[in-house]
C-alpha cells in the first residue's frame, strides 16, 4: 500500500509539473529534469502504477484523481 501512496503522490507532481511546463511557468530545464526524476521514480513500483492506471480506468477518472482507498478497494474487488 506504500507503494500505492507514493506512486499516486509521484502521478499527481507529474501532472503538476506537465502544467507548469505547457503555462510556462518556473525554468523549463528544472522542471524537465524534475519531470524525468518523477519518471523514473514511478517506473521503480510498475505494479502500483499498474493497479492505479486500472482504478483509474475503471472509474473513468485521470490517475491523479484516484484515491489510495479506491485503488485498494478495486483491487481486492476481482
Amino acid at each position: 500500500m506504500d507503494n500505492v501512496i507514493e506512486v499516486l503522490a509521484l502521478l499527481r507532481k507529474h501532472s503538476e509539473l506537465e502544467l507548469q511546463i505547457l503555462n510556462g511557468h518556473g525554468a523549463a530545464v528544472v522542471t524537465e529534469r524534475e519531470l524525468e526524476a518523477t519518471v523514473r521514480r514511478l517506473a521503480a513500483h510498475p505494479q502500483a502504477l499498474i493497479a492505479v492506471l486500472q482504478t483509474a480506468r475503471a472509474l473513468r477518472r485521470t490517475p491523479d484523481a484516484v484515491s489510495v482507498r479506491e485503488v485498494v478497494d478495486w483491487g481486492c474487488s476481482d
